[in-house]
């Protein structure tokens, strides 16, 4: 019985697994890279709208993994925008969610976003693909080969690439929500950092993002003690500020009063999941008692992208020695760091299924990878001046 690509891609429980370059298979050359971000969106950081861009990173994803179902296409979440790798069979679809997704971000976010849509055979540098399942429900997509990248650069530099202006917008934002509270850090400070290799070969890379985990685990703690979100530190939102984005993405082209009434429909959920969360309420086989501890089960909150991505809690001193390694590696020539700290994590999530299937992105607050990125390529364009 023929499979679907994705559904051959190898699969890992352990991270250790994926940090080498035989777990990884190359994505078809028929494929096509989607690359979707905000446009200037260190300047919507700047004027406190972080919360939204997060949570339109996240409802690009549950947009464009809809239009893609039953297929479960590779992605990853970038904080102020995700990837994504599509088969030239969902692709028309997909190209009708990321206009609805523009059609969101400029009419009820007042955020530009910009969609890119890369041919593999039009890369010279491979887009290879593996999976992480962390957990029973979260099943990760890593990226290796620098193929994402060059999408990327393509989509910022040649407008061939950028989503036409014609298409018919038809966005469906089921399961996007965006409904939990700043989580205070566990520690300290809570922080996302981005790590860029400069060795010339794969190998070298991975055994560079090797050393760089076991330092982490070392100077900050193992899964247990570097996660970002603590069960005790977890509550929902009623206010209109933090409920915005997902009212904004459920009530799209919608009255003022049905968005209305979308916000009152959102907080009597919250009301009814958080007594069910306290009281251990069974629903249909399921324990809501449970779901605070999945909740940080599946969390999104380590991976690989070309660039290695992580947001963890630390105290101080363990940050500060984090940051001497990362400055000494630098200094050797062998990477490139971008972090951003702060009090608190955000949390934006994806809800396929309310029982089991949810997967939970994580950011920092207050801008996240999206200003640690703004660190990494400064410090690539020190190294670039002559």
């Amino acid at each position: 019985m023929a499979t679907f690509f994705e559904e051959r891609i190898p699969v890992f429980k352990r991270l250790e697994e994926t940090l080498s370059a035989q777990s990884y298979v190359d994505i078809p050359t028929d494929w096509t890279i989607v690359i979707a971000d905000v446009i200037n969106s260190t300047r919507a950081i700047q004027e406190g709208r972080y919360r939204d861009i997060n949570a339109l990173g996240g409802s690009i994803i549950a947009a464009v993994l809809n239009a893609a179902k039953p297929r479960p296409i590779p992605f990853v979440f970038g904080g102020d925008g995700a990837s994504f790798c599509v088969p030239p069979q969902m692709l028309d679809q997909v190209k009708q969610a990321l206009k609805g997704c523009q059609e969101l971000a400029e009419e009820n976010l007042q955020l530009q976003l910009r969609a890119g849509l890369v041919p593999c055979s039009d890369l010279s540098l491979p887009v290879r693909v593996c999976r992480l399942q962390r957990a029973e429900h979260l099943t990760q997509f890593f990226f290796i080969g620098n193929g994402l990248q060059e999408a990327e650069q393509k989509t910022k530099q040649d407008q061939r690439y950028l989503l036409p202006e014609n298409i018919q917008a038809n966005a469906d934002f089921s399961g996007f929500e965006c409904r939990w509270n700043l989580v205070p850090s566990a520690k300290e400070i809570t922080f996302s950092l981005l790590v860029q290799a400069r060795l010339p070969e794969q190998p070298e890379a991975l055994a560079l993002f090797r050393t760089l985990t076991g330092k982490l685990d070392e100077l900050i703690g193992t899964e247990s003690g570097h996660h970002p979100l603590a069960s005790g530190k977890l509550s929902m939102s009623y206010q209109t500020d933090k409920l915005r984005a997902e009212v904004a993405a459920k009530g799209l082209h919608a009255s003022r009063l049905k968005r209305f009434w979308i916000g009152i429909k959102i907080r009597l959920e919250n009301m009814i999941g958080e007594y069910w969360m306290r009281k251990h309420v069974s629903i249909d086989g399921y324990n809501w008692g449970n779901y605070r501890k999945e909740l940080i089960e599946n969390a999104d909150y380590e991976k690989l992208d070309d660039i290695y991505r992580c947001v963890m809690s630390a105290d101080k001193k363990e940050l500060e020695q984090l940051i001497e390694w990362l400055e000494s590696a630098r200094r050797q020539g062998i990477l490139y760091y971008g972090l951003h700290q702060s009090d608190a994590a955000i949390v934006t999530c994806l809800v396929s299924q309310k029982h089991s299937k949810h997967i939970h992105f994580i950011d920092s607050s207050k801008g996240g990878y999206a200003l640690a990125a703004r660190q990494l390529k400064k410090q690539i364009r020190q190294d670039e001046k002559p």
